[in-house]
């Protein structure tokens, strides 16, 4: 056969609707039958259409009735059809065999490779999968034109019940490889022993690592009528040391007909995570080797975690003599073991007080009480220490404080320590905050300035409507407020911090002012092309092209105007766009349609599609050209239907000429 067969490619529908025959194909006939009938046309026994009549007589008996050039075929029998169907094949589309006792071999069945008369073939190879093995015949690795060689195939059953192979044939006379199913049933031996398991998987879940888990059973029965005898039982697999099985099942020791033994099985991880492993039990069974999968987790030694929040403690200032409101700080055991304490303490003049005990279970957390007393004024600092039985013990905390004398005032914030606005517009204004500043000390104090410092402090802003203000004189027990403003500069986090100055006082901490600036709402212009390229045919005009605006932006885009800059092109007014103005909501697109009015006969033109709108830049552009084509438009199919590009074996006109010249060939040999 070459590659210009007439064969059509056949829907399935017809392949179903060709009924299988019964007659046992004998593809050495076939060649035969291929030699007197088809070689006129197909030199070749393989090629990529003749490929498809293999081992499918409903193919050629579709092709013979379809191909004008087939028809005198048509006397071939349904036995005819399916002998050259296997002998394209080189064999039969499947070999049974006849039931065989578990470790015999079967009478060995034989599949005859055919070469054509007129080409040889090479690789010759043949693979067997399953309980089939290729047991000789005359098939080397090459076969000359016009002659045949055979594959004998046995069968010996591993078990017992259906058993499935394969046998594939590849050659240079094949564009794939021919699959032979093969079949047959292995049968128990009349005296045999057979295997078998109360479970294939056993999971053992957690386990701390270097302890042994409790026991699991294994029933290992012998359904058979002789003797189970074990050759090996093994545990193998990545983690095949973390497991055990001991127990009455054992090398050595028979199982009778009926009887069972039992295996106990135990996990002892040797590290964490998964571990896996298999236990496979080798025997004479007829059933072959049984195997059970095994798996458990492996988990860290129990131990205690220490952890103190928060990290550090400031008191401010504390009139010398006096004691500051108690502070808590929070001791957490976050390990899996009990935390054992030996001591918690503050040094002075800081001192602690708690209700932990001597022992914090896993997960469970306690609260420890630090107070500052000052014996002094000015400032003071020391650690809060818990020592225990976990790693990195002692854990500390920092503690400062500031001892201030009593005729001078203590400025205090009474109401936050951070501000944040949270989200606002790019230039507009957040809500303002407002905080109240007090003096809990025994003498006035004299405010001084208030200063915004940081990466970003020119979005923040001390308002007007405060009533603390600089030189201000703030007496014992008074309270004075602050508004604060925020107006981001820029997208994205913003941040500064709050710090007052004052004389006769002490001050405290500086704030931290935080808020999200968010850009404004704003249109923009996405186009599906930034170029329209349009080719006139030898007669007509170019068809219209789509292009499509898209609003990308997060408001509403208004187009005002659409300008074309040569009046050979035009807009349509079957787009979804419509003419200008045109509005587009977020996320919005329209379409319109775009032509060019030029021929064949024109020369190369171009223009600038202009969209006016205000989206960023005002203005985008499309560039449009235009060119003429000297060439007819491609009548694909010879003016009909057309299965293929006009050009392969699947277009009408083709076939019809190859029927013709087909038909002029058997009118000339038959004259």
């Amino acid at each position: 056969m070459t590659s210009r067969s007439p064969w059509p490619a056949l829907s399935l529908a017809a392949l179903l609707a060709w009924p299988l025959a019964g007659h046992a194909a004998d593809p050495v006939l076939g060649s035969s039958k291929f030699s007197q009938n088809c070689s006129g046309c197909h030199s070749v026994a393989s090629t990529a259409t003749v490929d498809r009549g293999r081992n499918s007589p409903s193919m050629i008996r579709s092709a013979i009735g379809s191909v004008g050039m087939m028809g005198g075929l048509s006397s071939l029998s349904t036995t005819d059809l399916e002998d050259i169907a296997a002998y394209l094949g080189n064999a039969p589309s499947s070999l049974s065999f006849a039931q065989t006792t578990v470790g015999q071999t079967s009478a060995t069945q034989t599949v005859t490779v055919r070469a054509s008369r007129t080409a040889a073939l090479s690789n010759l190879a043949a693979s067997v999968s399953g309980d089939f093995a290729r047991s000789g015949g005359t098939c080397g690795s090459s076969l000359p034109a016009s002659s045949s060689c055979t594959i004998t195939v046995a069968f010996t059953p591993t078990a017992a019940g259906t058993r499935s192979g394969t046998l594939s044939i590849t050659h240079s006379g094949l564009t794939t490889a021919v699959p032979i199913a093969l079949s047959g049933t292995g049968a128990a031996a009349a005296t045999q022993s057979t295997i078998s398991l109360d479970a294939s998987t056993f999971a053992f879940g957690n386990q701390t690592v270097n302890t042994t888990s409790g026991a699991k059973t294994l029933t290992v029965s012998n359904t058979g009528n002789a003797a189970l005898n074990f050759s090996a039982i093994t545990v193998g697999g990545a983690a095949a040391a973390d497991y055990s099985a001991t127990g009455g099942c054992a090398v050595g020791t028979p199982v009778a007909a009926g009887g069972s033994c039992k295996l106990t099985l135990r996990f002892a991880p040797s590290a964490t995570g998964s571990r896996s492993a298999s236990l496979t039990l080798k025997s004479d069974a007829s059933n072959g080797d049984a195997t059970v999968s095994l798996s458990g987790t492996g988990q860290a030694v129990a131990t205690p975690q220490a952890s103190l929040s928060p990290s550090s403690v400031s008191f401010g200032s504390v009139t010398v003599g006096n004691s500051s409101t108690a502070q808590t700080v929070t001791l957490t055991n976050s390990g899996s073991a009990a935390l054992s304490i030996t001591d918690i303490s503050a040094a002075s003049p800081f001192s602690a007080t708690h209700a932990c005990g001597s022992s914090l279970a896993a997960g469970a957390n306690c609260k420890i009480s630090v107070v500052f007393t000052p014996t002094g004024s000015g400032a003071a600092s020391g650690n809060l220490s818990v020592s225990s039985n976990a790693s990195g013990s002692p854990h500390t905390v920092g503690l400062s404080g500031t001892g201030v004398l009593a005729s001078t005032g203590i400025l205090q914030w009474t109401d936050s320590s951070a501000v944040a606005f949270g989200n606002a517009t790019v230039g507009d204004d957040a809500a303002t905050h407002t905080l109240t500043l007090s003096n809990t000390g025994s003498g006035t104090a004299t405010l001084g300035e208030f200063t915004v410092s940081g990466s970003n402090a020119a979005d923040f802003r001390v308002d007007g409507s405060s009533t603390c203000a600089a030189s201000q004189q703030l007496a014992a027990g008074a309270q004075c407020t602050l508004v604060l403003g925020f107006s981001p500069s820029a997208a994205g986090a913003r941040s500064a911090s709050l710090a007052v100055s004052a004389t006769n006082a002490s001050t405290p901490d500086a704030i931290a002012l935080s808020g999200t600036g968010v850009a404004a709402a704003a249109p923009a212009l996405g186009l599906s092309a930034e170029s329209l390229s349009f080719i006139a045919p030898a007669t007509g005009t170019a068809g219209a092209q789509t292009l499509t605006f898209t609003n990308t932006g997060t408001a509403d885009l208004h187009l005002t105007a659409l300008t074309l800059s040569n009046s050979s092109f035009s807009l349509g007014s079957t787009g979804s766009c419509g003419a200008a103005p045109i509005a587009l909501a977020a996320g919005a697109s329209c379409t319109v349609d775009v032509s060019w009015a030029g021929t064949a006969a024109s020369s190369t033109e171009t223009a600038t599609l202009t969209i006016t709108g205000d989206m960023p830049g005002a203005t985008a552009t499309v560039a449009l050209s235009g060119q003429g084509s000297s060439e007819e438009p491609s009548n694909q199919g010879g003016g009909g239907c057309t299965l293929g590009a006009g050009t392969g074996a699947a277009d009408p006109l083709l076939i019809l000429m190859a029927a013709l010249a087909g038909l002029l060939v058997w009118y000339r040999r038959k004259a």
